[in-house]
């Protein structure tokens, strides 16, 4: 088990590679595709809960949108029901790469496991939502107990 992040990480910034070869003429980072897939299926997210539901700092989630909305990807508001918060909507632009990003992130997938058993397949698909749970659990902010 000593190497398994190194692996996880070494996917990741392979994924990342990749993504930017596909994605750089449409003008996005190999970050930005996640920001992309979840602002248009969830037009109006506010910034917290997309930060949350990437598990990216906010002050990263602030850079990356300032970036997607200078590009005209994005456009932000200030939510009606609650001044504070900030919602996050799809431009047109995005909404069009939407289906590009979605067919990006199935291919990169189906990709990496091709040369994997439906059995080994399978058990990837039932271990890493674990982990992947585990390290939410150990990421989530603590609560104060004032």
């Amino acid at each position: 088990m000593e190497g398994l992040m190194k692996y996880i990480s070494r996917i990741h910034r392979c994924a990342n590679l990749w993504r930017v070869d596909k994605l750089s003429e449409e003008g996005l980072s190999g970050i930005q595709h996640v920001y992309i897939f979840q602002i248009c299926r969830d037009p109006g997210i506010s910034q917290e809960k997309l930060a949350q539901r990437i598990s990216v700092n906010k002050s990263n989630v602030a850079r990356q949108l300032s970036a997607l909305e200078n590009a005209g990807m994005i456009r932000r508001q200030i939510s009606a029901q609650d001044k504070r918060m900030m919602e996050v909507y799809p431009t047109e632009k995005a909404q069009a790469l939407y289906p590009q990003v979605v067919e990006l992130m199935t291919r990169w997938n189906a990709l990496l496991v091709e040369e994997l058993s439906e059995e080994e397949q399978a058990l990837l698909e039932q271990v890493l939502p674990k982990m992947a749970k585990k390290a939410k659990q150990l990421t989530a902010p603590k609560e104060s107990s004032l």
